[in-house]
C-alpha cells in the first residue's frame, strides 16, 4: 500500500514541477479590491492562493476540532451523570407493598 501512496505522491509533484515549469513565463494581474497589481508571475499568484487555502484550511480545521471537543466533553457530562443514575436506581431496595405478601398470583 506503501508503494501506491509513494507513486501517487510522486506523480503529484511532477505534474506540478511541470506546471511551473511550463508556465514560468506567464505574467498575470491580479485585482483584489481596489488593489491592483501587475505583471506578477502565475507560479508565484498559484502559490499565494495555494497558501491561503491552506491557512482557511487549518483554521476551519481548528474550529471543527474545538467544536467537537466541547461536545464529546458534553457528552461525557451527560454519561457521567446518567450512569449516576443508573447506579443508584440498581441500589435501591426492592419494597412489595404489604397487602400482597400473602396472596398467591
Amino acid at each position: 500500500m506503501w508503494i501506491i501512496r509513494y507513486a501517487f505522491a510522486a506523480a503529484i509533484i511532477i505534474a506540478i514541477l511541470g506546471f511551473t515549469i511550463g508556465n514560468s513565463y506567464q505574467r498575470v494581474v491580479i485585482n483584489i479590491g481596489a488593489k491592483t497589481y501587475p505583471d506578477v508571475p502565475l507560479i508565484l499568484a498559484l502559490f499565494i492562493a495555494f497558501c491561503v487555502g491552506i491557512v482557511f484550511w487549518f483554521a476551519m480545521t481548528v474550529v471543527l476540532y474545538f467544536r467537537q471537543s466541547a461536545k464529546i466533553a458534553e457528552q461525557k457530562k451527560k454519561i457521567k451523570i446518567l450512569s449516576e443514575e443508573l447506579t443508584a436506581l440498581r441500589n435501591m431496595p426492592l419494597d412489595e407493598p404489604d397487602d400482597k405478601i400473602g396472596e398467591k398470583v
